[in-house]
């Protein structure tokens, strides 16, 4: 079987480097990857006719055009969820060249599913076409109950709401998230999930429901942990539903604690599982429980969402004062999840 060439044009390093590992240890057999860092090296190259297929991402727009004019397929790897470019944007430059538009910070599953019909020469289904759907939920989970986990989703909340419209949601007990951040509140998850449950949830009572801080809108979490344990499956399901079709979020982000029932079932909902994790063999132990139960209920399938993540870093140097979102994106511990989750998307466990 021939390879298709593939052309992964990204300026930003961190992004293009893990793109192009994942695609030579996942699928050597099946692209032949070329990485290009600059426009102007890769219009060179592009000048000969040799690839089959090219993905554009940051700093190429302006070689769009040019590309079009050559019967190429084309990627654009774009900071929002905005869906495929259709073919009648297509046909505007040619006829013969085909354009997807997907959401770059996605699992590479998705990416790669688009890749694959293009390089058969044929477009993806309705159900994949846009590459996500309106709205991508991302779980964060630590078995090893992580201190750093809350932090870190919220600085993950903070970075991808640079890029888009994110909903944070808080799912852990005690987690103390409203005073650590000094953020307000009059209603809670609770409130909607109630309405959601009997059917009267109003578009007025959610977004009175919804707070936001530093561009990331929230939800205050249950103030009663048993709530939390009284949330079923369909609870979940009916308000991951109604945020996706009632709104302009792009993204959820929930932050699981322990007590949700059925939780396998809601992390089939996710696109990608963040796991902040411990080094040591007491740690790996837990880890190993919790992979091997994930297997069971949901299959193979699931590892490939998840993400492993050892944090290095601890709750003792969070200091008591204003400004603890900010203090944490601008620390040591912010540039680092920033640096990991730039193309982290594509990094697998």
């Amino acid at each position: 079987m021939r390879k298709f060439v593939v052309a992964v044009c990204d300026t930003e390093d961190g992004y293009r480097s893990r793109f192009v590992t994942y695609l030579m240890e996942h699928n050597a057999g099946r692209f032949a990857v070329h990485s290009f860092s600059r426009p102007g090296l890769f219009l060179e190259q592009f000048g000969e006719g040799v690839f089959d297929l090219i993905l554009l991402g940051h700093g190429f727009e302006g070689v769009r055009e040019e590309v079009q004019k050559r019967h190429v397929r084309i990627i654009l790897l774009q900071d929002t969820v905005s869906g495929t470019i259709t073919e009648e944007a297509s046909c505007s430059w040619n006829t013969d060249t085909e354009i997807v538009g997907v959401f770059r910070y996605q699992s590479m599953e998705n990416i790669l599913h688009e890749m694959h019909a293009l390089a058969e020469g044929k477009r993806a289904s309705a159900r994949w076409r846009g590459m996500l759907p309106k709205m991508e939920v991302i779980g964060v989970y630590s078995p090893v109950c992580h201190e750093m986990q809350m932090p870190f989703s919220m600085v993950y909340a903070a970075f991808l709401s640079e890029k888009q419209k994110v909903l944070y949601v808080n799912l852990m007990e005690f987690s103390g998230f409203q005073q650590l951040f000094e953020l307000a509140g009059e209603y809670d998850l609770g409130d909607l999930i109630l309405r959601i449950r009997d059917g009267r949830l109003s578009s007025e009572l959610f977004w009175r429901s919804i707070y936001e801080t530093d561009k990331v809108y929230y939800i205050p979490p249950f103030p009663n942990p048993e709530n939390i344990k009284e949330m079923k499956l369909e609870d979940c399901m009916a308000f991951l539903d109604y945020v996706e079709t009632n709104t302009d979020f792009c993204a959820v982000i929930l932050d699981f604690g322990q007590g949700i029932g059925q939780f396998a079932r809601v992390l089939e909902r996710c696109t990608c599982i963040y796991c902040p994790v411990k080094s040591g063999f007491f740690f790996e132990c837990q880890m190993k429980q919790y992979t091997a139960w994930l297997e069971a209920e949901m299959g193979h399938e699931i590892m490939e969402r998840l993400h492993i993540m050892d944090l290095p870093f601890s709750a003792r140097r969070i200091q008591s004062q204003t400004g603890v979102l900010r203090q944490l994106q601008w620390s040591e511990f912010g540039d680092y999840v920033r640096g990991y989750l730039t193309g982290a998307a594509y990094e697998r466990a």
